[in-house]
C-alpha cells in the first residue's frame, strides 16, 4: 500500500524554525519531568506524605497526558497546530507557577493536573509541527535532533533538579515560568500553519467520553489491582466497565464520520506495528529512571544532587545514539535500526536485574548506558516511521496515538513497578529509608527494597522481548519523499 503525502511549499529555512520551537517546548517539559524525579523523595518528606501519595504527582500528570493526547491531536487536524501549541505553552507555564505555590500534596496533585492540560497540548503537537516542516528523507535526522535535545535535557535536568532541591524543592516548578514565557512568545511569533487541513470536520465528543471511561477503567484494574487483588469485586467491576466502554467506543468510531481515532490507520502495517512496539517499549522503560533514583537515594543514601549525577549514563546513551539512529533510519529504514536498538536495550535491562544493594557503581553505570544506548537507536526511527506513514490530514491523529501509547505505557510501568517496591518493606521502613538514610537501615531492609526494584527490571526485560518481535515484523519503508509502502 502506498500513501502519498502532500508537502506544502514553505521556505526551506522554516523547517529549522519549526524544529527550534518544538525543541524548546519539549525541553521545558522534559526538564520539568527530569528535575522533579530527583525532588520526589524530598517532597515526600516535606509534604508529609508517603510513596504512594508522592507518586501521584507523577502518575496524575502522565495520566492526563495519556487521556487528552487523542483529543488534542484530533483538534490539531481540525483547527491547526499553532494555536494549540501556543495555548499549551501558556497553560503549562501557569500550571508550573501554581505547583510551586502548592501548600500540601492535594493541592500539588490538583495543580499538576492543570499543568498536564498544557503539557498534553505540547506532546500531541510538537511532533506534528516537525513532521509538517521536514521532507520524508530528512525526517529521521530531525527526530534524531529532537532525541538529542531530549537527552541533553535528561543530562542537565537531574543535576539541575538536585541542585534546586538542595535549596528548595519548589524551585523545580518556578524555574519553568520564565522559560515558558519566552518560549510561548517565540512560538506565537514564529510558527506557521503549513499543512492543508480538511474543512468542516467536527470533534467526536461521544468517542472521547467513552475512550476516557475505558482507559481509566483499565488503568484502575491494572494498577490498583496489584494492591487490592485482581479478582476482588471492585477490580472486576472496573474491568467490566472498561471492556463495555471500549466496545462501545469501537462501535462509535466505526460509525461516526469524523472519529476521534481513525482506526483505518491500523491497516497500515508500519503504523500499527510501530505503535505497538512504542507501547511495549514505554511499558518496559517508563519507570527505569525513577527506580534508579529511588535506589540511589534509598539503599545507597545519596543526596538529590549526587543521585542526579549518578544517573547521567542514562542520558549519555540517548545523547550519543539519538542523532545516529535518526540518520541511519533515513538511509536504511526504521525496521533494522529500531529492532537492533530494542535488542541492545534488552541487554541493559537484563544487566540491571542483577544489581544488589552493594553492587559497585561502575557496573550499574555500564548497564544504564547500554539500556539508554538502545533506546536512543529505537525511538527516532520508530517515530519517523509512524509519522511519515500517514497523510498530513491525519498527522494529528497519528501523533496523538503515538503520544497516547507512549504515556499509557509509562503509566502502566509506574503503576506496576511501585506496588512491587511497596510490597517488599513496610511504610515506616520506607519512610525511614529516605529520612534517616538507606545506608543506616538494616542490610535485610536494603536488600528487600532493592529486590523490589530488580523485580520491576525483570518485568521490563520480559516485556521488551515481544517489542523486539513486533518491531522486526513491521513493513518495509520506501524512502521516496513522504511515502510508505
Amino acid at each position: 500500500m502506498v500513501v502519498n503525502i502532500e508537502q506544502n511549499n514553505t521556505p526551506d529555512g522554516y523547517k529549522w524554525t519549526a524544529l527550534s520551537v518544538a525543541s524548546l517546548g519539549m525541553l521545558v517539559g522534559i526538564l520539568n519531568a527530569s528535575t522533579l524525579i530527583i525532588a520526589l523523595p524530598t517532597m515526600m518528606v516535606k509534604l508529609n506524605t508517603d510513596l504512594f501519595g508522592i507518586m501521584w504527582v507523577l502518575i496524575s500528570y502522565t495520566l492526563l497526558l495519556t487521556i487528552l493526547a487523542p483529543a488534542w491531536g484530533r483538534l490539531a487536524d481540525i483547527y491547526g497546530r499553532k494555536k494549540l501549541y501556543v495555548y499549551g505553552l501558556a497553560v503549562f507555564t501557569v500550571g508550573s507557577l501554581l505547583c510551586g505555590l502548592a501548600a500540601n500534596i492535594n493541592q500539588l496533585i490538583a495543580f499538576r493536573v492543570f499543568q498536564a492540560v498544557g503539557g498534553s497540548m505540547l506532546v500531541a503537537n510538537g511532533t506534528i509541527i516537525v513532521t509538517d516542516a521536514f521532507k520524508r528523507n530528512e525526517l529521521g535526522k530531525a527526530m534524531g535532533i529532537l532525541s538529542m535535545i531530549m537527552a541533553a535535557a535528561f543530562v542537565v535536568g537531574p543535576i539541575l533538579g538536585g541542585f534546586l532541591t538542595l535549596i528548595d524543592w519548589r524551585l523545580n516548578f518556578f524555574f519553568n515560568v520564565p522559560i515558558g514565557i519566552v518560549v510561548t512568545i517565540w512560538a506565537h511569533l514564529k510558527l506557521k500553519e503549513v499543512a492543508l487541513l480538511p474543512k468542516g470536520e467536527t470533534f467526536d465528543l461521544k468517542g472521547m467520553v467513552l475512550f476516557t471511561i475505558a482507559f481509566l477503567g483499565f488503568m484502575i484494574y491494572l494498577t490498583a489491582g496489584f494492591i487490592v487483588g485482581l479478582t476482588s469485586p471492585a477490580m472486576l467491576i472496573s474491568l467490566v466497565i472498561a471492556i463495555v466502554s471500549f466496545a462501545a467506543f469501537l462501535r462509535v468510531e466505526r460509525r461516526t464520520a469524523y472519529p476521534l481515532m481513525d482506526l483505518n490507520l491500523f491497516k497500515i502495517k508500519i503504523f500499527s506495528y510501530g505503535q505497538l512496539s512504542n507501547l511495549l517499549n514505554s511499558i518496559a522503560r517508563g519507570a527505569v529512571m525513577i527506580l534508579l533514583i529511588l535506589f540511589f537515594q534509598g539503599p545507597r543514601g545519596f543526596d538529590p544532587l549526587w543521585a542526579s549525577i549518578l544517573i547521567t549514563p542514562l542520558a549519555v546513551g540517548l545523547a550519543i545514539t539519538g542523532p545516529i539512529g535518526g540518520v541511519l533510519s533515513d538511509k536504511y529504514g526504521s525496521r533494522i535500526i529500531s529492532t537492533v536498538g530494542l535488542v541492545i536495550s534488552l541487554v541493559g535491562l537484563v544487566g540491571l536485574t542483577t544489581i544488589h544493594y552493594n553492587t559497585p557503581y561502575w557496573i550499574i553505570a555500564v548497564w544504564m548506558f547500554i539500556n539508554s544506548f538502545g533506546s536512543g537507536l529505537f525511538q527516532p526511527p520508530n517515530t519517523s516511521a509512524i509519522m511519515s506513514s500517514v497523510s498530513p490530514q491525519r498527522r494529528g491523529v497519528a501523533s496523538s496515538m503515538r503520544a497516547f501509547f507512549n504515556s499509557a505505557g509509562m503509566v502502566l510501568s509506574m503503576g506496576i513497578a511501585f506496588p512491587l517496591i511497596m510490597g517488599t518493606i513496610s511504610i515506616d521502613q520506607m519512610m525511614n529509608m529516605f529520612v534517616v538514610g538507606g545506608a543506616n537501615m538494616p542490610v535485610a531492609v536494603q536488600e528487600a527494597f532493592t529486590s523490589g526494584i530488580t523485580g520491576a527490571f525483570i518485568l521490563s526485560a520480559i516485556i521488551t522481548v515481544p517489542a523486539i518481535i513486533v518491531s522486526a515484523l513491521r513493513g518495509k519503508e520506501n524512502n521516496r519523499d513522504n511515502s510508505i509502502e
